[in-house]
């Protein structure tokens, strides 16, 4: 377990994740808030987002990717300007 916290969130992930490069907008309070970010690497349970430099993110909200459906997420980690989501299922938002 150690040398799995040692490696980073990335190393941790239980699913393969693909390089998709796509903008995306993460939607947050209730369909008021919206910030722009690009979708890193994608997978089925969730994905690695990049944000300009000092954004703030809420622990949940909505990830729109044009071309994929309408995603719930929870906020994994934060490092910088990156962050790992994960897709919570219709139960979980």
């Amino acid at each position: 377990m150690a040398e799995e916290a040692a490696a980073g969130p990335e190393k941790r992930r239980r699913e393969d994740r693909r390089t998709v490069l796509k903008g995306a907008k993460v939607v947050f309070n209730d369909g008021k808030a919206m910030l722009v970010c690009r979708v890193r690497d994608l997978s089925d349970g969730g994905a690695r987002l990049e944000f300009p430099p000092r954004t703030n993110l809420p622990e949940r909200f909505e990830l729109h990717l044009a071309g994929t459906q309408l995603r719930h997420c929870e906020l994994r980690w934060f490092k910088r300007n990156i962050a790992g989501v994960r897709f919570l299922g219709p139960e979980q938002h």
